[in-house]
């Protein structure tokens, strides 16, 4: 390998490290659906919560149509990016 060739591999090695740890941090900044639990709104009892019926029936899909997802572990949160800073 000549002088110049040994520059250019240098130079594609040092910007190889640095797309490795740059997508280091994108990785810990994917969220799965596992992160998430739903919550679902109870159209029969009117709120947010676990819904139980009496009698012990299974609410309807209808009932349960409307659901939020909540982050279960909020540092991942922490983590993302704003748009601000782009």
């Amino acid at each position: 390998m000549n002088i110049t060739e040994t520059i250019k591999f240098n130079k594609l090695k040092e910007e190889n490290e640095a797309l490795k740890e740059e997508l280091d941090e994108l990785k810990q900044q994917i969220l799965y659906k596992e992160d998430f639990d739903a919550q679902y709104y109870c159209s029969y009892h009117g709120h947010w919560d676990q819904c139980i019926v009496e009698d012990e029936e299974e609410p309807t899909e209808e009932q349960l149509s409307k659901y939020i997802l909540i982050l279960k572990d909020n540092s991942k949160y922490y983590k993302l990016p704003s748009k601000e800073e782009k």
